[in-house]
C-alpha cells in the first residue's frame, strides 16, 4: 500500500512539474512585454500592444473577417456614415470623439455606449463623456447591419469602421481598420473617469498616459491634430488666462463665451475650416489660436514643441502620421474571439440582468421624476416602477474593482451616488 502511494506521488509531482513548465514561461513572456511596453512606442515592433495589460488579441483582427458572414458589411456602414455626413458635417469630429473616449479608457471595445441602468453605472456617466455625441450614428449603422446581417457585427467593429470613413469624408486619410472585435459585458464608469485625460493636462503626464498605451509624442501630437483640427468646443472648457493665447484670438473667444454664453455657447476648434481635417493645427498652435489649453501647452513644452514645428515645416507629413496612430488606436486593447458578446443593440448588454437577479431599468425609458434621488434612497424602490426581481436595488455599491483590461465577466458596477 505504501508502495502504491509512493509511486501514486512521484506521478503527481512528475505532472505538476510539466504543468508549472508553461507557467513559468507565461511569467516570463510577461516580465519581457512588460519591458518591451515601457518602451518608446516607435521601437516596438508590434502596434497592437500596450503596457496596460492587452489580451494580445489584436493580431486576431484581420481585413476580410466578414467576407463569409457578412460581406457586405463595411459598404453597409460606409452608406449610413455618408448619409449622416450628409445631414451634420459634425459627425467627423463626433465619431473621433467618441472612438478616442471609448478605446482609451478601457479599449476599444464599445463599452462607451451603454446606457446606464438604474442599479448599473456605465462609462457614459463618466464627467469626461457628458458632452460625447455620435450614438445615434453608430446606432443607425447597427440597426441596418442587423436587418441584413443579424448577430453578426460588432459595435466595436461599427466605431472603428464608422471613424475611419467619416474621416475620410471630411478630408482625412483613408486608414487601413481590421475588423473581428467583440463587445464588452463590463461598461464602468470610474475606467473613464480615471483613464481619460482632462483639457488642460500637463503635456509630460498626457505623454506618460499615451506611453502606456504604446504612442510616443509623434504619434500623440498626430492624434490630437486629426481630433482638435474640427469640430467644436463648449465654452465651459475653455480657459483663455491657463497659458498664453494670441490677443485678437482671446477677444474672440470672450465675445462667444462670456456672460450667458459660458455654460451654452460653443466655439470651432478651427475658426478658418471646422469640417476639414488639415495640416492647419499646427499653424494655430504655435499662433496660440487654439481653445483648448492643451493645445497651446503642446507649442510651450520642449518635447512637442520640435514636433510642432518640425509638422509646421511639412506639413505632408500629417496625414500618414496620423493615419498610422489611428490604425493603432483603432486596435487598441480589443476583444476578440469567444470572449465578449456581439451586442444586438449597442446601448445594451444583451442580458443586462445581474445573475443574482434585481431590477434593472434603462434611464433613458424610465421617468425621470421616478428615478429622481435614487442613488441616496430618497426615491421609492426600483421594485415599485417595474417588478423584474427581488432584490433590493439601493443596497450598498461594492467596491470598484480598477484594473487595466477588465476581462468580459457580466458583472457591472451600480450607480455610485455622487
Amino acid at each position: 500500500m505504501d508502495a502504491c502511494r509512493m509511486i501514486l506521488l512521484v506521478l503527481l509531482l512528475g505532472l505538476l512539474a510539466i504543468a508549472a513548465t508553461p507557467l513559468a514561461s507565461a511569467a516570463e513572456d510577461a516580465k519581457d512585454d512588460a519591458k518591451d511596453d515601457s518602451k518608446d512606442s516607435k521601437d516596438s515592433k508590434d502596434d497592437s500592444k500596450d503596457s496596460k495589460g492587452s489580451k494580445g488579441s489584436a493580431s486576431d483582427l484581420t481585413a476580410d473577417f466578414y467576407k463569409e458572414s457578412c460581406p457586405d458589411a463595411e459598404k453597409i456602414i460606409a452608406g449610413v456614415i455618408e448619409k449622416k455626413f450628409k445631414e451634420d458635417p459634425g459627425t467627423a469630429a463626433g465619431l473621433l470623439r467618441l472612438i478616442f473616449h471609448d478605446c482609451f479608457a478601457n479599449g476599444c471595445d464599445a463599452s462607451l455606449l451603454i446606457d446606464p441602468l438604474s442599479n448599473q453605472s456605465a462609462e457614459k456617466e463618466a464627467g469626461p463623456n457628458i458632452s460625447v455625441r455620435g450614438y445615434e450614428v453608430i446606432d443607425d449603422a447597427k440597426k441596418a447591419l442587423e436587418e441584413k446581417c443579424p448577430n453578426t457585427v460588432s459595435c466595436a467593429d461599427i466605431i472603428s469602421v464608422g471613424t475611419r470613413d467619416a474621416v475620410k469624408l471630411a478630408g482625412g486619410p483613408d486608414y487601413e481598420v481590421k475588423m473581428g472585435r467583440r463587445d464588452s459585458l463590463v461598461s464602468n464608469r470610474e475606467e473613464a473617469d480615471n483613464n481619460l485625460p482632462g483639457p488642460d493636462v500637463p503635456v509630460p503626464k498626457l505623454a506618460s498616459e499615451f506611453l502606456s498605451r504604446g504612442f510616443n509624442s509623434e504619434e500623440m501630437v498626430a492624434l490630437l491634430a486629426g481630433g482638435h483640427s474640427i469640430g467644436k468646443v463648449r465654452c465651459i472648457f475653455i480657459e483663455p488666462d491657463a497659458t498664453p493665447m494670441e490677443a485678437g484670438y482671446s477677444a474672440s473667444i470672450s465675445k462667444l463665451c462670456d456672460g450667458p454664453n459660458r455654460d451654452t455657447g460653443f466655439v470651432n476648434m478651427d475658426e478658418n475650416n471646422p469640417n476639414v481635417i488639415d495640416g492647419s493645427y499646427f499653424a494655430n498652435v504655435i499662433a496660440m489660436k487654439m481653445p483648448l489649453t492643451i493645445d497651446r501647452l503642446l507649442a510651450l513644452d520642449s518635447k512637442t514643441t520640435p514636433i510642432i514645428e518640425g509638422m509646421l515645416k511639412k506639413t505632408d507629413d500629417f496625414m500618414p502620421g496620423f493615419s498610422k496612430a489611428m490604425e493603432k488606436l483603432s486596435a487598441l486593447n480589443v476583444i476578440t474571439g469567444k470572449e465578449g458578446e456581439i451586442r444586438k443593440t449597442c446601448s445594451e448588454f444583451n442580458n443586462p440582468m445581474p445573475p443574482t437577479g434585481g431590477s434593472v431599468i434603462r434611464m433613458s425609458s424610465a421617468d425621470p421624476a421616478d428615478l429622481e434621488g435614487l442613488s441616496d434612497g430618497k426615491s421609492k424602490q426600483v421594485s415599485d416602477i417595474a417588478s423584474q426581481g427581488s432584490k433590493d436595488p439601493l443596497a450598498p455599491e461594492l467596491p470598484a474593482v480598477s484594473s487595466p483590461r477588465k476581462k468580459a465577466s457580466g458583472k457591472h458596477h451600480k450607480l455610485r451616488g455622487d
